[in-house]
């Protein structure tokens, strides 16, 4: 599948032409677009109806500042502990293979090496900078909430990146934020007792950056799938 910024016309071309886009343009997304498809994708599925999410919508001067003080935070090695680990340590196979080739192929698109710490280290604060996205969600949910209503917030965010693809625009689901509680707390009027689940950058992908050329590997069907009859 080659790279598109083109709107798509079928859910599956939405769904093959769907990438992590690490490279944005700053074109503004018109906020009539924007508030349908976050209206459109409230459509998704929940058990019992639930609908956990909050979603927190920044663009602007607030997006400008938000992204100004993560950006520092990380480059200054600030840690903090986070809401959910990303991945289960130790990380077995094949997924272990899955995720290294990804960051190799990754950083050979972007020009780094392995032994290049401060570039590497510059590149993962552009997260922070929610790879230069003009808009920036972050999604929150009640403490309480447990396995099946983290699955649903998955599903919202499959709408949302569907229904994007759908107007020519792309996507970064960002579970870098789970890592850094702290400036969404500080910045955005979450309520007591929300933590943050996810982030996502979004708008027009930059069709000149090399790192929006990676098309990362799948599994066959048959690795994965097993039918009955």
């Amino acid at each position: 599948m080659n790279f598109t910024t083109d709107p798509t016309h079928t859910v599956t071309d939405a769904i093959l032409s769907r990438i992590t886009v690490r490279d944005f343009l700053d074109t503004p997304v018109p906020d009539d677009t924007l508030k349908t498809l976050l209206e459109t994708s409230l459509r998704s599925p929940s058990g019992g109806n639930l609908q956990p999410w909050n979603i927190h919508v920044m663009q602007g001067e607030t997006l400008a500042e938000f992204t100004r003080i993560a950006t520092e935070r990380t480059l200054r090695g600030d840690q903090e502990e986070p809401t959910f680990r990303a991945y289960p340590s130790p990380l077995w196979e094949p997924h272990r293979s899955w995720r290294y080739k990804l960051g190799e192929d990754m950083y050979a698109r972007l020009g780094i090496p392995r032994d290049d710490k401060p570039g590497r280290l510059r590149w993962f604060a552009e997260n922070a900078r929610f790879f230069g996205a003009p808009v920036g969600l972050i999604i929150t949910g009640d403490t309480r909430l447990e396995m099946p209503q983290h699955m649903d917030i998955g599903i919202l965010l499959q709408s949302i990146m569907l229904l994007a693809r759908e107007q020519g625009l792309h996507t970064a689901p960002q579970g870098w934020w789970r890592n850094w509680p702290s400036v969404c707390h500080e910045m955005l009027d979450i309520a007591e007792g929300q933590h943050v689940m996810v982030g996502m950058a979004l708008g027009y992908a930059n069709p000149d950056a090399p790192v929006n050329t990676l098309y990362s590997d799948r599994a066959s069907l048959s690795d994965v799938a097993k039918f009955y009859k």
